[in-house]
């Protein structure tokens, strides 16, 4: 059965400290057809990643949303989960153990119809009938990830356990970064209490200014542990706008100069230190030279996908304009920049902008 929905809504997000980020938003969805049911949530999470060395950082994520689903079936819950992680890296090599727990409750109200004989002739009646349930499900895995370029095969497998029975599920995903977007897809093979669930999902994400982006998606979604929701296809496009930003917003320019070296140029007046930090680097930290109100890097660097970002004063920071933003697996957002295979020397540029 398929519906249609216009859906709506408002996400805020930023960081705080060395490493932390958040964000919060409220959603909604109005059906426009006879079978489908209108819908509203909030939504709220956290996240802090803390590198330990070059090969190894420590992460922890927290999410909690609220949602109720209207006519023909309300359905409400709310819900807290929790991922700690653990992330290796060799190279373009990573390795991502991750463990699960979610706590939550839920009310769904099903109606059942009543036909009564009175002195004034048969009457319908319909009464509702609310059942809730304590929800919850914990459980890990372990990802291996490969950046080959601009591509970012990965392998990953899950197990999970639920009032309703043990989950377990084995991802083969493929993610393309470039310096306008991020494409990826990903097929699943889950076995549930219920029996096996095939999940295949594909989805673009494609930057069109500063502050705007395009994003569509679409596939079968796999099952929800936590949730008990069953698999299920769909699919959506939605277009986002950055209404307002808080605080100072640097500047970056970038420029790839005789196809060898990187040159990146943040604008921050009021920064104490500014370090540059990603694959580039290894993912350690290389402080910035300051140069009149911006901060200079230049490095050497090969044909291939970057992904990088920046500490501002200790705050992780990623300018709304720069090349390629998009989220990795714990939230926090990198942009991107391609160096392209050349002979020809000087004039390799992904997106440049105008130096300063």
């Amino acid at each position: 059965m398929a519906s249609t929905y216009l859906n709506g809504g408002l996400r805020l997000g930023g960081s705080f400290g060395s490493g932390g980020f958040f964000h919060a938003g409220g959603f909604a969805g109005l059906a426009l057809t006879a079978d489908g049911a209108s819908w509203a949530s909030a939504l709220a999470g956290a996240g802090w990643v803390q590198p330990l060395s070059s090969h190894v950082a420590l992460g922890l994520t927290a999410t909690g949303e609220a949602f109720t689903v209207g006519q023909p079936v309300p359905y409400r819950a709310a819900y807290v989960q929790a991922q700690p992680e653990l992330l290796l890296t060799w190279g373009a090599t990573s390795v991502t153990l991750n463990g699960y727990g979610g706590l939550g409750v839920s009310e769904v109200t099903t109606f059942r119809t009543f036909v009564r004989d009175t002195r004034f002739g048969p009457r319908v009646y319909e009464v509702g009938f609310s059942v809730g349930s304590d929800l919850w499900a914990w459980g890990g895995g372990a990802q291996l990830r490969q950046q080959i370029g601009a591509f970012a095969p990965r392998v990953a497998v899950e197990a999970y356990e639920s009032p309703q029975g043990p989950y377990t599920v084995g991802r083969l995903g493929l993610e393309a970064r470039s310096a306008v977007g991020t494409f990826y897809v990903e097929g699943a093979w889950w076995d549930t209490p219920d029996g096996t669930e095939p999940a295949l999902l594909a989805g673009v994400n494609v930057r069109t200014g500063r502050r705007s982006a395009i994003r569509a998606f679409g596939g079968r979604f796999g099952p929800d542990p936590l949730l008990d929701s069953p698999a299920g296809g769909g699919g959506g496009a939605s277009a986002s706008l950055d209404i307002a930003r808080l605080g100072p917003r640097p500047e970056l320019s970038w420029d790839v100069a005789d196809g060898r070296h990187l040159t990146l140029s943040l604008r921050a007046a009021e920064a104490k230190r500014v370090e540059c930090v990603g694959d580039f680097t290894e993912w350690e930290r290389v402080p910035m030279q300051r140069i009149g109100d911006s901060w200079r890097l230049v490095w050497p660097v090969e044909p291939g996908a970057y992904h990088f970002g920046f500490f501002v004063d200790g705050t992780w920071y990623v300018p709304a304009d720069a090349p390629g933003r998009s989220e990795d697996d714990w939230g926090r957002i990198h942009a991107t920049v391609v160096v392209a295979e050349s002979d020809e020397g000087a004039g390799v540029t992904s997106g440049s902008q105008e130096s300063s």
